[in-house]
C-alpha cells in the first residue's frame, strides 16, 4: 500500500487506505479499503467524515459498510475477466453487415446507435455519453484504444460497436478492457452484440492478448451475455459520494 493514502481515525491511526484521483473536477478516492485488523464499521464512519464532498469506489462488504455509514450510492457494478482462448476464426455476421476496425470509423458515426442503446431508462444511461465516446477514441478517458476494437456497419449506417482500451494495470482488474459494447436496438439486430463481442475476442486473441476485462452495472441484463461468453466475475464494487462540503480529504499521517 506504499502508493495509497491513509484515512486516520481520531487517534491518528490509519483505519483505511485509498488511491487519490479526480473525476470531472471532483476529488475521488479509488479502491478504498479497510486497514488490516481494523473494525470495518468504525473505519467506514471515519472515511465518510474525512472524505466529505468527495466521491469514491470500494469493493464488496466495505462498500456496503460505507453506504451504511452515510455514503450515497451512485452505482453498484461488477468486474469480469475472460482468459482468452487460442485464436479462432471470427464468426460471420448476417448478410448485409460488415465489420471494420473502430479506428476507421469516426466517433460521430456511432452517436445514433450509442444514444439508442442507452436511453434514459437504461441503468448505464449517461448525460455525457458522447463526450465519453470521444475520450475513448482519443485515449484520454481510460487508455489508448486497441486495434481489436470494431464497429458493425449496415450499409452506410454504424449499428454496433465493441471498443477495447489498454487500461492501466494487469488482468483481471486492468489490462485490455472492454470499455463499450452496444448495438442499435430492434429485432433486425438481435444477437448482433454477442456476435460482435465474439469477433472482438477472436481479434484480441489473434493479437496475442491474454485476457479481457470489463465492468457492468448490477442491474444491466448484459451480465448474462458476458457470462455465456465465458467471462467470470472478479469483484463487486460500489461507486458513491460522501455527503458534505469538500474538506480536501484526510489529514496527512505524521
Amino acid at each position: 500500500m506504499s502508493s495509497s493514502e491513509p484515512v486516520l481515525d481520531d487517534r491518528g491511526v490509519p483505519c483505511a487506505f485509498f488511491e487519490r484521483d479526480e473525476h470531472d473536477g471532483k476529488p475521488w478516492a479509488d479502491e478504498i479499503v479497510c486497514a488490516p485488523g481494523y473494525s470495518s464499521d468504525a473505519a467506514a464512519d471515519a472515511v465518510v467524515r474525512s472524505l466529505a464532498g468527495w466521491g469514491g469506489t470500494a469493493e464488496g462488504a466495505f462498500g456496503s459498510a460505507l453506504v451504511d455509514a452515510g455514503a450515497q450510492t451512485i452505482r453498484v457494478f461488477h468486474t469480469y475477466t475472460l482468459p482468452l482462448p487460442p485464436p479462432e476464426p471470427e464468426p460471420e455476421l448476417p448478410a448485409g453487415l460488415r465489420v471494420v476496425p473502430a479506428g476507421e470509423t469516426k466517433p460521430a458515426a456511432l452517436h445514433e446507435a450509442l444514444l439508442a442503446a442507452y436511453p434514459p431508462s437504461h441503468p448505464d444511461y449517461d448525460d455525457d455519453a458522447l463526450q465519453a465516446l470521444d475520450g475513448l477514441y482519443d485515449g484520454t478517458l481510460i487508455g489508448p484504444m486497441l486495434p481489436c476494437s470494431i464497429v458493425a456497419w449496415d450499409g452506410d449506417r454504424a449499428v454496433a460497436a465493441v471498443l477495447v482500451q489498454d487500461y492501466e494495470g494487469e488482468p483481471p482488474l486492468g489490462g485490455p478492457w472492454i470499455s463499450e459494447a452496444f448495438r442499435q436496438p430492434g429485432p433486425a439486430y438481435t444477437g448482433l452484440g454477442t456476435l460482435l463481442l465474439r469477433c472482438a475476442i477472436a481479434r484480441a486473441s489473434s493479437a496475442g492478448l491474454t485476457a479481457l476485462g470489463l465492468a457492468v452495472t448490477e442491474t444491466n441484463p448484459a451480465q448474462a451475455v458476458y457470462e455465456r461468453l465465458g467471462f467470470t466475475r472478479t469483484a463487486t464494487w460500489t461507486k458513491m459520494t460522501f455527503p458534505g462540503t469538500d474538506n480536501s480529504g484526510p489529514p496527512a499521517a505524521g
